[in-house]
């Protein structure tokens, strides 16, 4: 090897140590901002809270992210798990007739436990068995509270006016769909911007590179609980 390949191959050495120490400190930097945002902004919207011992009914993990960020007990068995908008929507429009049904696992194609209730079928996609997924569920549905109910839905899977026409008949106020389309004719359609590639409802759960959701910054979901939404973007100033 010549005194110049020896040469390069050094400067070759520093150079890749350099943009690895760069990484290493660019990922250290973002982890510590991201948690000096993440932890203002919590303080901000549980200081906002004036509501308490509300339950959010949902398809996916949104009811769990929520009840994280206001530091509140789980008060539902929607926690950790997911469904399909049709299913959830039969579920909600009956839900305590569903509550007294018992969860009959089934096989699928599926690494996490998987159920049916009744004719609805749930995904439990963070329990890791099926003891866990039912330990958790029948616990956290003796927490609903009725009186202070949440229900939270996407527009995906097929919903037609006629299945926003039937959640208007559910007996709950706090009822939300969140969507990227527009719906006048439904008071209960929160409009979300479009993410190209993203079906709606993934991308409400997307992260920007500090770990705040596309949803937390477009819907102001603490003055929702607290019975006077505000269509606004949270200010995370």
């Amino acid at each position: 090897m010549t005194d110049r390949q020896e040469k390069l191959n050094y400067q070759s050495i520093i150079v890749n140590l350099l943009k690895k120490v760069i990484v290493k400190i660019r990922n250290i930097t973002i982890t510590h901002v991201s948690r000096w945002i993440n932890k203002r902004y919590e303080r901000k919207i549980q200081k906002k809270l004036c509501n308490d011992n509300f339950s959010i009914i949902c398809s996916n993990c949104i009811g769990g992210i929520i009840y994280h960020r206001l530091n509140k007990q789980f008060l539902s068995p929607t926690i950790n798990l997911w469904m399909n908008q049709k299913d959830f929507l039969k579920m909600v429009l009956h839900l305590r007739d569903y509550m007294e049904k018992d969860l009959q696992f089934i096989d699928s194609e599926y690494d996490y436990p998987v159920a049916l209730l009744n004719d609805v079928k749930i995904y439990f996609n963070h329990a890791k068995t099926k003891e866990e997924a039912e330990i958790d569920w029948e616990r956290r549905k003796t927490r609903i509270n009725y009186e202070n109910l949440y229900i939270i839905m996407y527009d995906r899977n097929g919903l037609t006016d006629d299945d926003y026409s039937d959640l208007a008949k559910v007996k709950c106020e706090n009822r939300i769909v969140l969507s990227t389309r527009e719906h006048p004719e439904f008071s209960f359609v929160k409009k979300l911007k479009n993410n190209p590639g993203r079906i709606n409802g993934a991308q409400c759960l997307d992260k920007d590179i500090f770990g705040i959701h596309t949803f937390e910054k477009q819907w102001d979901f603490t003055a929702w609980i607290n019975n006077h939404e505000q269509q606004a973007n949270v200010d995370l100033s």
